[in-house]
């Protein structure tokens, strides 16, 4: 898994955004959300533009912090970071029952870590669905340089909205993604509709749990700090999700919140009172070295004006996610499979 140096972080900050105009997106962004007096339903009805302007800024953080795949996972006693994220996606494969050489989909896919793990771990072709243009690039880069580009591709597109027949999908897959989408229904709907008849979608959803309290000011305020730092519209709860898959015509097969009863705890990489060599870069010292680095990268002009800001919000929300977990009100792993009947009933037609 390899991880971007400090040239490809000040290189890549801004992403497809002209350099000059860094400052005035993250402006614009940050006006989004409630930190900033941003409401809930400008942030829905806006959500492209939220999103696409989101991933400008961080991605090259993300890449630089994390390396390839974003996203969290449950972890045992004496494995990795990167181990973790990797049996992470091994675990979502195995739940679909990929077969080599069938077609599957990745809903919002980054930069394609977890898409070139899954089609090398199950001699899938996987297509990756993002619509943001910078990480579409980065992605092609990668997956070149991995060598699955004869069998695995992206597409630049918007997921409540995709540009494929029906029942063109072995599989669908989302990986802390589709939270992203402004309607839950509205983004399920699409992907039964492209999935075939029969077959599964699995995903990792970031929700609120059950022990959120919409009436606790502080649950609120760590609330708000995520959906800034993560570039969310809102944070559903996991029973919306679970309804929003019925509505959408899927049978649930199973779901947990694979959070609970993790050897160790998922935010473990971004608590400040941990330290760990190999995830250097996301422990207390590692993102002390970022943020002055990155104020130095400013300075010299190596870093567009604006980085600072990016990194301030993306510290806040490290902070609110370790808040969210240890007081168990956030989950980025809820875990979901459902099937597409082989009985549209929505359509009344029997395939």
């Amino acid at each position: 898994m390899s991880k971007a140096g400090t040239l490809d972080l000040a290189s890549g900050l801004g992403g497809k955004i002209e350099k000059n105009d860094v400052l005035s997106a993250v402006e614009k962004y940050e006006k989004y959300h409630v930190y900033h007096g941003g409401e809930e339903e400008e942030r829905k009805a806006n959500y492209t533009d939220m999103v696409n302007k989101y991933y400008d800024l961080v991605t090259s953080f993300y890449e630089y912090g994390w390396g390839e795949s974003f996203h969290f996972a449950p972890r045992w006693k004496g494995e990795s970071l990167q181990e973790s994220i990797k049996r992470h996606e091994h675990f979502l494969s195995l739940q679909l029952g990929l077969k080599p050489g069938q077609k599957v989909l990745d809903v919002g896919c980054g930069i394609g870590g977890p898409l070139r793990e899954i089609a090398r771990f199950s001699s899938t072709s996987v297509t990756g669905l993002n619509n943001n243009e910078y990480q579409i690039t980065r992605g092609k880069v990668l997956n070149h340089i991995a060598g699955v580009d004869k069998t695995c591709d992206f597409v630049k597109a918007d997921f409540m909205n995709m540009p494929f027949p029906d029942n063109s999908f072995d599989a669908v897959y989302a990986i802390e993604a589709t939270c992203h989408a402004p309607d839950a229904v509205g983004c399920y709907k699409e992907i039964y509709r492209v999935l075939k008849p029969g077959q599964c979608f699995a995903a990792y959803e970031w929700c609120v749990t059950e022990s959120f309290n919409t009436n606790n000011q502080g649950h609120q305020k760590i609330k708000a700090g995520i959906e800034i730092g993560d570039g969310l519209p809102d944070i559903r709860s996991t029973t919306q999700c679970l309804e929003a898959l019925k509505l959408a015509g899927f049978e649930v097969i199973w779901e947990k919140d694979l959070a609970v009863g993790s050897p160790l705890p998922w935010y473990l990489p971004l608590d400040k009172s941990h330290f760990s060599l190999n995830s250097f870069r996301l422990t207390a010292v590692g993102r002390f070295i970022t943020k002055n680095m990155v104020m130095a990268l400013e300075y010299v002009g190596l870093a567009p004006k604006g980085s600072q800001r990016v990194q301030s919000f993306l510290e806040k929300a490290a902070e609110c996610l370790v808040d969210g977990g240890r007081q168990e009100i956030f989950t980025p792993m809820y875990f979901f499979l459902a099937r597409k009947p082989h009985s549209d009933r929505k359509r009344g037609v029997v395939v």
